[in-house]
């Protein structure tokens, strides 16, 4: 039971589902959703269905690739992960087109997307690698209906975007000792700020949710292709959902206090000796 009560928590967090070589993909997806299973255990198979076509621009896959799920949300941002219908089997990787299906409920789903597993760190929201978009520049919605069980669809996904091949490194000074209703506290890179909840996920690039100390020395990986013009600090509450982060502090400029400060870490040039203060006082905003 003590197992099953950390897995859980680990998946609120945000962090690894399963941990290689220990927990199957099975274990995993009947502990987010047991109804999205297959397999005929007395459970009346769920009526409707979603197909779908996954365009990968490069079909090359990543070294420390372990696979790649696709998840259907009811909402998005979900308040936590075990609201998500998620694969129970990676796609098939190495072609330019995959098609795969997955049983769902009648419903309003409001987001389509892939996530990624490696084999050697720890997963988070950060490896939300692709989303589909829809006419309105915000995650594609559809619906499942009596009248209209079977939707298809399709999307782009660019494995590119997991290769983090350098890194962002430097310490985190917090003013008071981690709260006791704590959930989980982050650092995370983005390509912009973050104005909308939503924005906390699309805009996302890469995040370590294993903070535990004070003072706190983080080494993040990040991709060295684009730029990082937001790297803050965020906590969540044990009562929290994914899209409830408090911002606690950012690297800013100090020259110019309140700016955040754009980093352009390269392959060979990874960026180290950020400093960032965090001030709990902002759980309360």
């Amino acid at each position: 039971m003590k197992n099953q009560l950390r897995q859980k928590f680990r998946l609120i967090a945000g962090v690894k589902i399963f941990t290689i070589g220990k927990i199957a993909v099975g274990i995993m997806c009947f502990a987010l959703l047991c109804l999205s299973c297959g397999d005929d255990h007395g459970i009346a198979p769920l009526p409707g269905k979603l197909e779908l076509d996954v365009m990968f621009f490069n079909p090359e896959i990543p070294e420390n690739t372990e696979g790649v799920y696709l998840f259907v949300a009811p909402k998005f941002p979900p308040h936590a992960i075990n609201e998500l219908y998620l694969s129970p089997n990676s796609l098939p990787l190495g072609a330019d087109t995959i098609h795969t299906e997955m049983d769902l409920p009648y419903g309003h789903y409001e987001a389509i997307g892939l996530w990624w597993y490696n084999k050697t760190t720890e997963s988070n929201l950060a490896d939300v690698f692709s989303l589909k978009i829809g006419n309105n520049y915000l995650p594609y919605e559809f619906d499942i209906t009596p009248e209209e069980p079977v939707h298809t669809t399709d999307m782009w996904a660019d494995l590119n975007r997991v290769e983090r091949n350098t890194y962002i490194e430097g310490t985190i000074y917090f003013n008071g000792p981690i709260p006791g209703n704590t959930l989980a506290t982050a650092i995370g890179a983005y390509v912009k700020k973050p104005e909308m909840k939503i924005d906390y996920l699309i805009y996302l690039k890469s995040m370590d949710f294993s903070i535990d100390e004070n003072p706190y020395h983080f080494k993040l990986p990040v991709d060295g292709k684009g730029t990082v013009r937001y790297l803050a600090v965020f906590w969540l509450s044990d009562r929290s959902g994914l899209d409830d982060f408090k911002t606690l502090g950012f690297y800013e400029d100090p020259n110019n206090p309140g700016t955040p400060v754009e980093l352009k870490p390269k392959p060979d040039k990874p960026i180290s000796g950020i400093e960032i203060h965090a001030d709990w006082s902002h759980i309360n905003e």
